[in-house]
């Protein structure tokens, strides 16, 4: 397509080594110290016009070298007001590009045949927002760890999760909805398919998450089409199965993009709407969708399609229709996000339980304030509770699971984090990456970094995240109710502080008479707290 960043000019041969991909051409990456970085490589044709809202199509051969030394656009979205990443203002909707950071040891001694373990980074963003070349995410400190460290961009909002009749009757076989799903498996069957080209070891892959990142694991981990892609996760702060984030039924979805389209007067239901819906320009789709405006009506999130995900993750979890990998799972003290006020009153109700019950396990010397016992229930029903349920399920699949928390606080940061670490804050502690978030950093902060990133790097390479010089990190089948924690007064392994808090959550989640756990009914007012 002309003008498109598919139409990357090719180049002559340079130093940086040349790499043949499967059924694609070659591409040609830049040296980065002792790194070899590819950006900007197609995983699968631009889903733009008439391939809008189809599963991602195959990459058109090219003759010659392809340069990928620049960073493809992430897929079309409406920044939220505090995003300033430069990534943020090049969207498109000719995104489904990846890149590639290489030990450079790999091309200077082909000879030596030796792979490297593969971490696959999949963003967060509420499925709305993010994309893989966001400064935050730069892995040059993992890939210098010797590990091949892969991102990629996947379509988002009504892109990337889209029903509507007319969809359903374009296809006779399956029903398309989660193509942002669609797109994360075409991107690590291409890393299965080409990745020790790069040096990297393709029966050695772990994907990595956060937040709708983490969603995306537990996602996939039910997926028949992506079982074998990746051999080990790590999900941090993931919500995909948690009760406050229901997966939108098929039917449900449906009158969602019927509502969308209405709005832009295409009424029908037929090939013709189809037509038009493909035919609307791209701030038509995005329409102002964002983590600040998630727009329930109108946008459907993950949907249950009967096609990649054919039951709510709850119900697969508790029956055991997964496909358990060992885990490194987690959370942050101070996790969820809220964006509309609410009391504590209102969240009792929405839990059915009584305030007098959650001021007995949250604040039993009746010395905290009301806001601080709201956001240690909002991270306890978003996430914390749903993370230790997730990690006991795996678990029982005789898998090793391993379960950290985070609740260090940034020297820099202490004086505004009033509520423990916040949601997507170990982020730059696993890349290593603390200047890009921070003003200055300290020394206790360059130290937490180098451990968190290494008990990652550690699980990547043998799955065991336990560093030298550290606690030893045990199982959960070893130590139920013990975690690693990465805290403000070291690192820890004990046993979880907030036990009680959990209990007293996944005793509200759970009917106890109930004769099946699959039975437990959504409630579906449970505040929404958008994931980064």
């Amino acid at each position: 397509m002309s003008g498109s960043f598919a139409d990357t000019p090719q180049i002559e041969s340079k130093n940086a080594p040349v790499i043949s991909l499967q059924n694609q051409g070659k591409i040609q990456g830049i040296f980065d110290r002792n790194l070899v970085i590819f950006k900007g490589v197609p995983y699968a044709s631009p889903p733009v016009q008439s391939f809008r809202w189809l599963p991602p199509q195959p990459v058109q051969k090219w003759q010659g070298i392809k340069e990928t030394t620049r960073f493809a656009p992430i897929c079309s979205q409406k920044a939220t007001s505090w995003d300033t990443d430069p990534a943020l203002k090049n969207t498109s909707e000719d995104c489904l590009y990846l890149n590639i950071w290489a030990p450079k040891a790999f091309f200077d001694h082909p000879q030596d045949q030796h792979l490297y373990p593969v971490m696959v980074w999949i963003h967060g963003g509420a499925f709305v927002s993010g994309g893989s070349s966001l400064e935050i995410y730069n892995p040059s400190a993992l890939a210098q760890q010797g590990i091949v460290v892969v991102s990629f961009n996947y379509r988002l909002g009504r892109f990337g999760f889209f029903a509507h009749p007319a969809l359903k009757q374009e296809s006779e076989e399956d029903q398309w909805a989660n193509y942002g799903l669609m797109d994360q498996i075409a991107a690590l069957k291409w890393v299965k398919n080409n990745i020790i080209s790069f040096g990297g070891d393709s029966n050695n892959v772990t994907v990595f998450g956060e937040s709708a990142g983490g969603a995306s694991i537990i996602s996939l981990m039910t997926i028949t089409d992506a079982k074998g892609l990746f051999d080990k996760a790590i999900i941090q702060s993931g919500t995909g199965h948690s009760k406050a984030f229901p997966l939108t039924p098929q039917n449900q979805a449906e009158a969602i993009g019927i509502n969308f389209a209405q709005k832009h007067h295409i009424l029908s239901s037929g090939v013709d709407a189809l037509q038009e819906l493909r035919s609307l320009p791209t701030d038509y789709i995005i329409d102002d969708l964002n983590i600040q405006n998630l727009q329930p009506n109108l946008f459907a999130g993950l949907i249950i399609d009967q096609t990649l995900l054919t039951q709510s993750l709850e119900e697969a979890y508790v029956k055991g229709d997964f496909y358990p990998v060992p885990l490194l799972i987690g959370d942050t003290d101070g996790d969820g996000l809220l964006l509309s006020k609410t009391s504590l009153a209102d969240l009792a109700k929405d839990l059915h339980t009584t305030t007098e019950a959650i001021n007995h396990i949250y604040n039993p010397d009746n010395k905290k304030s009301e806001s601080s016992i709201i956001h240690q229930l909002i991270a306890d029903t978003q996430i914390l509770e749903p993370t230790r349920l997730l990690a006991h399920q795996v678990a029982s699949k005789n898998k090793p699971v391993y379960r950290y928390r985070f609740s260090y606080i940034a020297d820099a940061a202490r004086s505004y984090s009033s509520f423990g670490a916040t949601h997507a804050s170990e982020i730059p502690y696993i890349f290593d990456n603390l200047s890009k978030a921070y003003r200055s950093v300290s020394n206790q902060d360059h130290a937490m970094a180098k451990a968190i990133m290494m008990s990652w790097v550690n699980f990547a390479k043998n799955g065991n995240p336990s560093v030298q010089g550290f606690p030893i990190f045990l199982p959960i089948n070893q130590a139920p109710e013990q975690l690693l924690h990465f805290g403000m007064d070291g690192i820890k392994f004990e046993k979880d502080p907030f036990k009680n808090r959990l209990d007293f959550i996944e005793s509200i989640f759970t009917k106890k008479n109930s004769k099946n756990k699959q039975d437990i009914p959504v409630n579906k007012n449970l505040p929404k707290y958008p994931t980064r």
